[in-house]
């Protein structure tokens, strides 16, 4: 059962929360828009990787009808592909990554002050007290995990 535990809180700390969404060249409803990526990505920062799996960070990410240019921080150097040779573009977000995982921790926590108080024995007063303390440390844990990992913005191109 730890086992199964400790994989299941692995897998939500390598994949962490995130929102994948679609542009294509061809029109659908759901699929993102040109306008609405730019919205976007106006003053983030991005990991933008090529087809040929070439990853490269990015700022000022502004994505026209035929190709995506980008400047890249360290040098300032702009640099502009076809928007077909462009496999994904993700975004963090660390504030929004604290907040779901605080929402995840909360219950969490919760859940084992609670199984904690009843697995010692401890009386009505642990039981009620011990899972008080499990959601405080849980939501800070979630808080402090998620600003870490962040929530993940992934567009995709076709």
């Amino acid at each position: 059962m730890k086992t199964i535990f400790v994989l299941a809180i692995l897998y939500f700390l390598i994949t962490g929360c995130s929102s994948t969404y679609v542009i294509s060249s061809s029109s659908s409803s759901n699929e993102f828009s040109v306008i609405e990526f730019n919205k976007y990505a106006d003053g983030r920062e991005a990991k933008i990787i090529l087809k040929d799996k070439v990853v490269t960070d990015a700022t000022n990410v502004y994505l026209s009808t035929d190709s995506l240019s980008w400047s890249e921080p360290e040098n300032i150097l702009k640099s502009k592909v076809v928007k077909s040779d462009v496999r994904r573009v993700i975004f963090k977000n660390h504030w929004v990554g604290g907040l779901e995982w605080g929402a995840i921790g909360i219950p969490s926590g919760g859940i084992a002050g609670f199984l904690i108080a009843w697995a010692s024995g401890g009386g009505l007063g642990a039981i009620l007290i011990i899972p008080g303390f499990g959601v405080i440390v849980g939501a800070i844990a979630g808080i402090i995990t998620g600003s870490i990992i962040g929530h993940t913005y992934e567009y995709e191109f076709e």
